[in-house]
């Protein structure tokens, strides 16, 4: 009775959607009438000390709260608390990278008044107190990559939040990074999907992830070979194609996924996503023999200027597969960046002028790409290098001693000339 006499002060002192995220946090947290007792004391310290009532609302108090609740909601940036959540998937000893380098409890939650709303919690082993959560249509991006480097076959899932985005406590929702293997998945459990001798950890958290992401109009994305796969072998896992490219970002080393919507990187924190329609262009820089550089040219929105940001040391044996996946894509025509843009925000465009762009871009691959141009460059100054070393040699019998001959056989034929002219003077004065 006591409880719920400090829940109606506190629904009394604040305005509905805050009362909302109150009770929300109360629910969650391991000691609910401890939190309780601490929100009825901040509803009575926005009373009046002049009032009788001391559960009753300061008006004036509550107005301004109203206020700022009706901003938030009007820029949708606080999203709305789950109050009456049902398990949907739950998966124990997750190890996570992002946003907490730890084991933790995945689940996935929605709300049983309305099945749109959802999301995904981060719970701690121990205590079940919820440590991250990022609510459904706050993700922008969902990707399930292979872990580099590894013998147990194993796959790190990634969900990239919108920019901005904020859970319903109010705090801005985090990069989540967790690793899965194909193995049996026990400790996991759906309330959709009845698990098989057949499922791996792996398939059942990509299911629930894509019924988590479905009614908003997005999937799980995996890489695939017919858009990129490395030319260079795994010798731990013989056979295998590898889907990365090794690379650095400054002194941060991790690695590039080429994938059919935009190029990741990961896995250190923070991650970055390039969709196509940010790329404004695509180039190469520091060509060497083995290595080069990949410079991204991107806008964080559609007014802002684009950023340059480049990736090093990437290996030569996997330049042709990099270029051809930019050239398909037209990432390296900076003139189709808008167009680009125009498909992402469903914005009509002119289809003679996408012809035209298209056109362009054919006709410019005849020329090769500026990687193609540089390396080409670069075998040519190898073959001068060869050639002049083999001139120095002085034993070849090549254009110098024909020359040679050429300039005696000429002058030998200007004497013979000159001599017979003579004779031919001398016959004649002896005629006379």
């Amino acid at each position: 009775m006591a409880m719920s006499k400090q829940m109606q002060a506190v629904q009394a002192a604040f305005p509905q959607p805050l009362y909302a995220r109150i009770a929300n946090a109360i629910q969650r947290h391991p000691e609910p009438e401890e939190l309780a007792n601490l929100f009825h004391e901040c509803a009575r310290a926005v009373q009046t000390p002049t009032s009788k009532n001391p559960d009753a609302p300061v008006t004036s108090k509550k107005r301004k709260l109203d206020d700022v609740a009706a901003i938030e909601h009007t820029n949708g940036t606080t999203a709305a608390p789950i109050t009456n959540p049902t398990t949907a998937f739950e998966c124990k000893d997750v190890s996570f990278q992002i946003p907490a380098r730890k084991k933790l409890k995945l689940q996935v939650v929605g709300d049983a008044q309305d099945k749109r709303r959802q999301e995904v919690r981060l719970l701690n082993q121990q205590t079940g107190a919820i440590e991250h959560t990022l609510p459904a249509d706050q993700i922008d991006q969902a990707f399930c990559l292979p872990v580099p480097e590894k013998q147990q076959r194993q796959w790190n899932f990634v969900l990239f939040p919108k920019p901005g985005a904020t859970n319903a406590d109010g705090m801005p929702c985090e990069q989540v990074v967790f690793t899965m293997s194909e193995t049996p998945p026990a400790g996991a459990s759906s309330a959709a999907h009845q698990v098989t001798e057949n499922d791996t950890f792996v398939t059942v958290t990509e299911l629930e992830l894509n019924r988590l992401l479905q009614p908003h109009g997005k999937r799980v994305i995996i890489p695939n070979e017919s858009e990129f796969a490395s030319s260079i072998p795994q010798s731990h896992r013989k056979g295998e194609k590898a889907y990365h490219v090794k690379a650095h970002r400054g002194s941060k080393e991790g690695y590039l996924f080429f994938l059919d919507n935009g190029i990741v990187f990961g896995f250190k924190k923070p991650l970055a996503f390039f969709p196509f329609s940010s790329i404004d262009s695509v180039s190469y820089t520091s060509v060497l023999q083995r290595t080069f550089n990949l410079v991204i040219a991107a806008r964080e929105s559609e007014e802002a200027d684009p950023k340059e940001v480049e990736f090093s040391m990437l290996d030569q044996q996997d330049f042709a597969g990099i270029d051809e996946y930019i050239k398909r894509h037209g990432l390296n025509d900076a003139s189709m960046a808008a167009d680009r843009r125009a498909k992402a925000y469903n914005v009509n465009k002119d289809k003679k002028a996408a012809e035209a762009n298209g056109d362009a871009a054919a006709g410019g691959t005849d020329d090769g790409t500026e990687l193609q141009k540089a390396e080409q460059q670069l075998q040519d100054e190898e073959d001068e290098e060869e050639e002049d070393y083999e001139d120095s040699g002085g034993e070849s019998d090549g254009e110098g001693e024909y020359s040679d001959d050429d300039e005696e056989f000429e002058y030998g034929d200007a004497a013979d000339e000159e001599g017979a002219e003579e004779v031919e003077h001398e016959e004649d004065v002896h005629d006379e």
